[in-house]
């Protein structure tokens, strides 16, 4: 049998006063929540690898895209893949986060050195959890997404996603501002 408890007031712990209960969650919205609750949650799986040897970013296959329901809402994007290098030596490779086309982590001035390889037969992979806690102040559809970078002549660069030996996902979150 479930137990139930069921009071019409709680005492406030200096015994100065009651709360009433009656009602207080029925009719709540995602407008009435406080801040930092969470209004939304939309996921995907990253698609198939990208691969480009380019010196200039490239889009991947992780994009995503949310629509927030208030303009001071808070959006955490969370991203994780897994990324290889291979190439010459001393092979590089950077990614960056954008928000629609503006870079919001990472950058071509803040490349993010992922490693250096010594021999151009060798090939580092490494995993990458990138988060983002993010202010779009708006409530239009809005993308989110990764672009890699070789950043040395003659490497490569890969961002491995669903469907390889690493699967990657993305997240984002709307929570209340």
């Amino acid at each position: 049998m479930a137990s139930k408890i069921k009071v019409d007031q709680i005492q406030t712990g200096d015994g100065t006063g009651t709360i009433a209960l009656q009602n207080q969650l029925s009719g709540m919205t995602s407008a009435s929540m406080p801040t930092g609750s969470v209004i939304q949650v939309v996921s995907a799986d990253i698609g198939a690898l990208t691969t480009s040897s380019s010196q200039s970013f490239v889009d991947t296959n992780a994009s995503i895209a949310i629509t927030p329901q208030f303009a001071s809402s808070k959006i955490l994007a969370t991203f994780t893949f897994a990324i290889a290098v291979w190439g010459q030596a001393r092979a590089r490779g950077g990614y960056q986060l954008l928000r629609g086309s503006t870079v919001i982590s990472g950058g071509a001035t803040e490349v993010i050195q992922i490693r250096e390889v010594s021999g151009s037969s060798q090939e580092v992979t490494l995993p990458v959890s990138l988060s983002y806690l993010d202010s779009p102040n708006s409530t239009s559809a809005t993308t989110y997404k990764v672009q890699i970078v070789a950043t040395s002549s003659g490497g490569n660069v890969q961002m491995v996603g669903q469907g390889n030996t690493r699967p990657g996902n993305m997240i984002l979150m709307e929570i209340a501002g």
